[in-house]
């Protein structure tokens, strides 16, 4: 029978759906789109959640004292995000999405605010507009020692890119000839900010496709969401899958996989007892990988080299409107704390006219792990009065997220070990960590959840084309790259 309550049951509740066609195993991202798109292909679909939230990695919830609605940790998209921009559409909530297009980026470097724009014409000709502000930073020289660095990017195929997997981001800029005083400026932030990594430990392909793909696009703007992102996309994605008579249970931890017949027909669960399916989806991080299967199946020993990479998240109440910035960074330095700021009174419809919240990232956060809360909101706040003045203005609450796994370590080796979608007969694999031809990243989690809900089907004979393909670089790489290729047809 179809679900008809909008709230997920648990593993107690006495009613169950009997016998579906499809669990997964997961309730962030990942496991949501993929069975929501099984849901809407006509399978009876159930997903179970060990946690008592939905939302995985990217979940929200109201804060205890305040009332708002936080996130585990402010999450940020791209417009080229477009399998999540999809599930957006298909779950009616991609307008509560802020797309900040008046400016790219505002930074706060050496106590000046510089501020990147885009302009107008093909990439990468569009980031000229952002020159004066990055000659404000770092000299002309440091800059241009990257032109034989973009310029191989731009045409480089991603076969190419991923060779690069071998050394880390820091050793193929060296090479590549980069300045390090310019690398320790622009690429250390990026590889922190983008890849949760320094950018002497990350994996020269992960940073290096993420440029290419930056360089090929004339339309980056980076987007917020206005509402917490459970209410943005997991409770709308629950509602659907009930509608569709499938079935969401949190508090519902399974303990590992069941076989029968040499194939995988279902799990059992932590409370005891199975569910039997003709198809099992795990939609989780790497790190519950192990514990669900015997320690001599593969998929386990690649797990355990997938290392997470932690982060805290601070959320500050202040009594006082702080300014009109939406979304600022600092340089990464191993001596800062924070990276990246929000002023969710500017993005959030349910702030109007009220003091700013600010929630606020420290990234690859094992070097304060043993300072305590009171201390990394102190931290916090001295840097956000580095960009706004807090004269007059008072800290009405703050809270700390001590998140373990952002994503995982983006490590040289990480993205030629990435595991496939179909593991065995009746197992597949969904997340962001899957091979998606995408970083880490929401849109690679969305990404892999549609590439799974296509595996199911085909198992079935039925052929669907769900999952968008990556972004692919345009403007001046684009001509480059044909240019290239007939010439190699020569």
């Amino acid at each position: 029978m179809p679900s008809t309550t909008s709230d997920p049951t648990n593993c107690r509740s006495q009613a169950w759906l009997s016998k579906p066609d499809v669990v997964v195993v997961g309730a962030g991202i990942a496991g949501l789109c993929c069975a929501m798109l099984l849901a809407e292909a006509g399978l009876r679909v159930q997903v179970l959640e060990a946690s008592e939230v939905p939302g995985g990695r990217a979940r929200s919830w109201a804060d205890p004292i305040t009332g708002d609605a936080v996130d585990i940790g402010p999450h940020v998209m791209l417009r080229q995000y477009a399998n999540m921009r999809a599930l957006l559409e298909r779950l009616g909530t991609a307008h509560l999405v802020y797309w900040q297009t008046d400016e790219w980026l505002r930074l706060q470097d050496r106590g000046q605010q510089l501020r990147f724009r885009l302009g107008p014409g093909p990439a990468p000709f569009n980031y000229l507009r952002s020159l004066p502000a990055i000659l404000r930073a770092v000299p002309l020289r440091h800059l241009l020692s990257n032109i034989p660095l973009a310029w191989g990017m731009l045409a480089a195929s991603d076969r190419e890119i991923m060779a690069l997997d071998d050394r880390t981001g820091l050793q193929y800029l060296l090479e590549a000839g980069v300045h390090r005083d310019f690398i320790d400026w622009f690429w250390g932030s990026a590889a922190i900010a983008l890849l949760n990594l320094p950018v002497e430990q990350c994996s020269a392909a992960s940073l290096m496709r993420l440029f290419a793909q930056a360089l090929g696009h004339d339309d980056m703007a980076f987007g917020f969401p206005r509402v917490g992102l459970s209410d943005l996309y997991a409770w709308p994605a629950i509602r659907r899958i009930q509608n569709l008579g499938g079935e969401v249970r949190l508090d519902c931890a399974v303990a590992g996989l069941w076989r029968d017949g040499g194939r995988v027909a279902g799990v059992s669960l932590a409370t005891g007892g199975r569910v039997e399916a003709q198809a099992v989806v795990l939609a989780v991080s790497p790190t519950a990988i192990p514990a669900l299967l015997a320690d001599t199946h593969g998929l386990a020993a690649v797990a355990r080299r997938f290392e997470p990479s932690p982060y805290v998240s601070c959320y500050l109440w202040f009594d006082k409107h702080l300014g009109d910035a939406r979304f600022w960074a600092r340089p990464w330095s191993p001596e800062g704390f924070n990276t990246d700021f929000y002023d969710l009174a500017n993005i959030r419809e349910t702030r109007p006219g009220e003091g700013s919240l600010i929630a606020s990232n420290i990234i690859w956060s094992d070097r304060v792990a043993d300072l305590s809360d009171g201390q990394l909101v102190e931290a916090t706040e001295r840097e956000i009065g580095e960009f706004a003045s807090l004269q007059h203005t008072r800290r009405v609450a703050a809270s700390v997220h001590r998140i373990p796994m952002s994503i995982p370590c983006a490590r040289p080796g990480c993205e030629t070990m990435r595991p496939a979608t179909r593991i065995e007969p009746g197992l597949l694999l969904a997340g962001d960590w899957v091979d998606t031809g995408l970083p880490f990243c929401m849109e690679g989690a969305t990404r892999a959840g549609a590439l799974a809900a296509e595996a199911v089907l085909a198992a079935q004979g039925r052929v669907a084309s769900l999952a968008l393909p990556p972004p692919v670089a345009g403007g001046l790489g684009a001509l480059l790259r044909r240019l290239r290729g007939s010439g190699t047809k020569d």
